[in-house]
């Protein structure tokens, strides 16, 4: 409480001499300094910022005009495909647009001599504005089923990988798990 009682009285007795020059040169730098740090969070915040998210779901398309729709495995909907889609969602809650290209995955062993796999896309390169989400899909296949990915991820054009959480990858595994069907071993 010392200090801060000997920094009151320096201040005041310091104030008791100002004159309006040395009263506008503080104003200027505090207002500075405040415009300063307001532009340097704004650029920190001025950046794409994705949310990726992989889960498990079957799919159905309208009639009519044919949009695809998609549906939790244990849901019974009339019109849902037999087949099983992994379904990666991106969504852009960053304040800058994004240029989705690609997506893929690691494989937690090699097959064939890779240590991943690319998914041929449907609706890629997409551009996500600020608050757009996009689903791209793939079917189900074997690596999945048997527990060998390991991860998922995205790319956009600037060469930056978004990869989905490790949370999320459990959670989809342990779909995989329930609803697949995974044929007896020999």
């Amino acid at each position: 409480m010392k200090a801060l009682d000997w920094l009151w009285q320096h201040f005041l007795a310091w104030h008791k001499t100002w004159n309006l020059t040395t009263f506008l040169a503080v104003w200027g730098a505090v207002v500075s300094t405040g415009t300063a740090l307001w532009t340097f969070r704004k650029d920190l915040r001025d950046k794409p910022d994705i949310r990726v998210k992989a889960s498990l779901r079957c799919i159905g398309f309208r009639d009519g005009d044919g949009a695809a729709y998609m549906a939790n495995p244990s849901m019974n909907i009339q019109g849902l495909d037999d087949k099983l889609y992994v379904v990666m969602s991106v969504t852009n809650v960053g304040r800058r647009k994004m240029r989705w290209t690609g997506w893929g995955g690691k494989y937690r062993s090699r097959v064939r001599g890779k240590e991943g796999f690319l998914v041929s896309p449907l609706h890629l390169p997409h551009t996500l504005d600020e608050q757009e989400h996009l689903d791209e899909w793939t079917l189900l296949d074997q690596q999945f089923v048997d527990g060998n990915v390991k991860r998922l991820y995205i790319w956009d054009v600037a060469g930056r990988n978004w990869f989905v959480s490790h949370r999320n990858m459990r959670a989809l595994q342990a779909d995989i798990k329930k609803f697949a069907q995974v044929p007896a071993s020999v």
